[in-house]
């Protein structure tokens, strides 16, 4: 696509206004925090002396201050990475997150760690690199069948980053002792005892940022299609492999600093624009210093005494500040879409293969019976077909997880549909976290409390930010990036909310960090039986969504034209998605991505008509449930995995190999 360069002024002037704003409050709060470390009037002192005089000297000099500059050289960095990741991919929603560089630097310390302890020596930057470049190499290649289109990457991104993330997660739980400093660690804590970091950060980061102010003319031809950049004499590949090679260490060196901070890449380049950054050379100076300042004010928020005195990460308060702002930017401004996606949800091919369905229920069917009698026992592998040890220690499990599996499924595949975005998902979008959202409001008001109690505060919190979504889409013509970009900014608030409570400890902890890493274990029967009904009537119901679904795919121009209510269609769709993801939340927790999993197997095993992927979903995502239960309770028995987990790592790589096969 070649964009029209119109002479106007590159930027507005809320944007400098917005930064000063920040800024004073920024330096505000840092003058509050330094002075609770050592008085102002002892500050020259303590920088000019050679050797601290008090520990509160030592403290300021080689701990407040080196903070402070992480900091904003962390939030310099990640805005500046973001940028470009999305500058060489005409991308919107690439970012060092989305695109698993992140999750592949973390997940290349941690094995280092545990497994080869002695590649530390070389440092850990040049480690989270090659872990980073890995990652990142590894989204390409599968993308690469497919033309290397925004949506096949992103979507890539999203599931290398979630395998990795999964597969860094049981190393923790596997190893606990060698892996928990870093567990602390890569949370996003910005503690700091000398300046060789902020060194490291400082030289790497403003390396790339004045080779980025270099190439600012050329790289803007990356806006334009390939072979117009190459008729006007440029090398777009080797442009691009720049600029992504210089994300991709920026990133890393981030990682290998201080840990994972989301959100900062993807949100600081659209505040930017948003503030009114109208160019890439406007860009260039002013997403990094915007992320640094917000990073900075982040910080120092988190210092405070009145907030849990310091003991709650930085970037997930970054990501808190973030995500509200965002959300009211994007009301007002204009999309930069993914073009594919729409294409690729609404030109669906009318093949039916009912073999391939009756093939997904078979498979499913033999997992449940497998499920059921084969396990580990004291003496070892039992195949039991004693009636009251399976209603006893099985079927509540079997049952619970197959039904969530059944009810993110469906969930998933009409979201996509009514959406027209493949990237939608009940977890994407921030419906799961909804349900969260609800179950924190419950624990808050009383600890005991039904499983009714609970399904109907995950209803209401999902419907509440289903609501949110809605509203917040329409305005963007439920463009799919804005989507997706909405649904983060509302799962990064809820998600905060959440790591706040943890935080602040008290009975809710433990019932949020189980329910967060979506053990099945703790199912009760009540909550098990609940799952099974509201499955039971999703199964009901979906082939009356069968027709609307496919007047949909017309268009809405064309959907009115034939008398279907569109927006009223889309409600009691997302109405219905947001009550079986609310249901399936209360077993499985926000982040088993079954929903975004199960509807792209299906699609590519040939399944397109509505209703015959509505409940090959549903099934698949009842067999990735299934097995991901039964691995959990027997593969490191007596313990337990986490099932949301094992889904991630079952289905992100079967999706992967499927999407690498495609063409």
């Amino acid at each position: 696509m070649v964009q029209t360069l119109e002479r106007r002024p590159r930027i507005s002037s809320s944007l400098p206004l917005s930064m000063l704003l920040v800024g004073l409050l920024s330096l505000l709060l840092a003058a509050i925090n330094l002075q609770r470390v050592l008085p102002a009037s002892e500050w020259l002192d303590a920088l000019s002396s050679q050797q601290p005089g008090s520990i509160q000297e030592l403290l300021f000099a080689w701990a407040a201050l080196p903070r402070l500059a992480v900091a904003f050289l962390c939030g310099t960095a990640l805005s500046l990475s973001g940028l470009l990741f999305q500058q060489s991919l005409r991308n919107p929603l690439a970012e060092p997150t989305t695109l698993g560089t992140s999750a592949g630097a973390q997940a290349a310390l941690l094995a280092s760690l545990v497994w080869a302890p002695g590649l530390l020596g070389i440092g850990q930057g040049p480690i989270a690199i090659i872990g980073a470049a890995l990652a990142t190499a590894t989204v390409f290649g599968i993308c690469s069948r497919a033309g290397r289109s925004p949506i096949s990457i992103i979507l890539a991104g999203l599931v290398v980053n979630l395998t990795l993330g999964t597969i860094c997660a049981i190393i923790i739980l596997l190893y606990p002792e060698q892996s928990e400093d870093l567990a602390q660690w890569q949370t996003g804590r910005l503690e700091q005892t000398g300046w060789m970091p902020a060194l490291c950060l400082g030289l790497c980061s403003l390396t790339g940022w004045a080779i980025t102010a270099f190439l600012c003319r050329s790289l803007r031809l990356l806006e334009m299609e390939d072979a117009v950049a190459i008729s006007l004499g440029m090398k777009p590949a080797w442009l691009r492999g720049i600029s992504l090679a210089i994300a991709i260490i920026v990133a890393g060196t981030v990682v290998a600093t201080i840990g994972t901070i989301g959100f900062i890449g993807l949100a600081v380049p659209a505040l930017a624009r948003a503030l009114g950054a109208r160019d890439l050379r406007a860009l260039v100076l002013w997403a990094p210093l915007l992320g640094g300042l917000l990073l900075v004010l982040a910080d120092q928020i988190v210092q405070l005494p009145a907030f849990l005195n310091g003991h709650f990460p930085t970037g997930t308060l970054a990501s808190l500040l973030g995500a509200p702002v965002l959300l009211v930017l994007l009301s007002g401004t204009r999309s930069r879409t993914l073009r594919s996606a729409s294409r690729q949800m609404t030109s669906s091919r009318l093949l039916i293969r009912p073999r391939h369905l009756l093939g997904i229920i078979l498979i499913t069917l033999v997992l449940l019976a497998v499920s059921l009698v084969l396990g580990r026992g004291p003496s070892g592998w039992e195949w039991s077909t004693d009636v009251e040890l399976i209603k006893r220690w099985r079927l509540m499990r079997v049952e619970a997880s197959l039904s969530a599996g059944i009810l993110l499924g469906i969930s998933g595949v009409l979201i996509q549909r009514v959406t027209a975005n493949p990237m939608a998902s009940p977890e994407v979008m921030g419906i799961s976290a909804g349900a969260t959202l609800g179950a924190i409001a419950l624990l808050f008001v009383s600890t005991t409390f039904t499983s009714g109690d609970l399904f109907a505060a995950c209803a209401i919190g999902s419907l509440l930010v289903t609501s949110a979504i809605v509203i917040l889409a329409r305005r963007a013509n439920f463009a799919p990036d804005r989507i997706i970009l909405i649904g983060i900014a509302l799962s990064t608030i809820v998600g905060a909310i959440g790591a706040f409570v943890i935080a602040m400890g008290g009975p809710a902890r433990g019932l949020l960090l189980t329910w967060f890493s979506g053990s099945t274990h703790r199912v009760t029967q009540d909550q098990a039986m609940l799952a099974a009904t509201v499955a039971t009537l999703a199964m009901v119901v979906a082939p009356l969504f069968r027709r609307r679904l496919e007047v949909l795919e017309l268009g809405e121009d064309n959907a009115r034209a034939l008398g279907l209510p569109v927006s009223a269609t889309r409600g009691a769709i997302i109405l219905y998605s947001a009550i079986s993801t609310a249901a399936a939340t209360i077993i499985v927790g926000p982040a088993s991505f079954v929903g975004l999993l199960a509807p792209h197997m299906v699609r590519q095993f040939g399944i397109h008509r509505p209703l015959p992927q509505i409940f090959a979903s549903a099934f698949a995502g009842g067999a990735l449930m299934l097995v991901a239960d039964w691995l959990g309770r027997t593969l490191i028995f007596p313990w337990q995995m986490p099932a949301a987990l094992l889904t991630a790592l079952i289905g992100g790589p079967l999706f992967l190999y499927s999407m690498r096969q495609q063409r």
